[in-house]
């Protein structure tokens, strides 16, 4: 039962530190490689949580945040802020329209009220987060 527990730990940990790199990858780019680096991190949540940027977009809200049930609150609260970095780096017509920047925004708000509902801490981050996400529904 240990090992499966460390296992299990380690998981969250590996997760945990390349969603942060991703944070950090997406937050520094310039405007040439936003695109290469948001398909990365879409490869990514494809392939560790089997969700798109387009299945974002597109699920219904009840069925987003039960897609991401089993998720521990710390992944969460990454994800949130890896949509709100994607959100600010969406600037271009062309990538509005093929992320749907609002939608995206709106799932973020979503989740982060979510956490905050589940969550007995009170965040600053995730106020912050909030905030840069409500600025890109604007």
């Amino acid at each position: 039962m240990e090992q499966e527990t460390d296992y299990i730990l380690r998981e969250v940990k590996r997760l945990t530190t390349f969603v942060l790199n991703l944070i950090s990858t997406i937050s520094t780019l310039n405007r040439d490689d936003i695109e290469s680096g948001i398909k990365e991190t879409d490869d990514f949540i494809r392939k560790e949580w089997n969700l798109s940027f387009k299945e974002i977009t597109t699920l219904t809200k009840i069925k987003f945040i039960s897609r991401l049930k089993g998720l521990p609150e710390v992944h969460l609260e990454h994800l949130a802020e890896l949509l709100s970095e994607i959100t600010k780096k969406i600037t271009t017509p062309e990538l509005k329209k093929k992320y749907n920047k609002k939608e995206i925004a709106t799932k973020g708000l979503l989740l982060i009220d979510s956490i905050n509902e589940k969550s007995e801490v009170y965040s600053i981050k995730r106020m912050e987060i909030k905030n840069a996400l409500l600025q890109s529904i604007i």
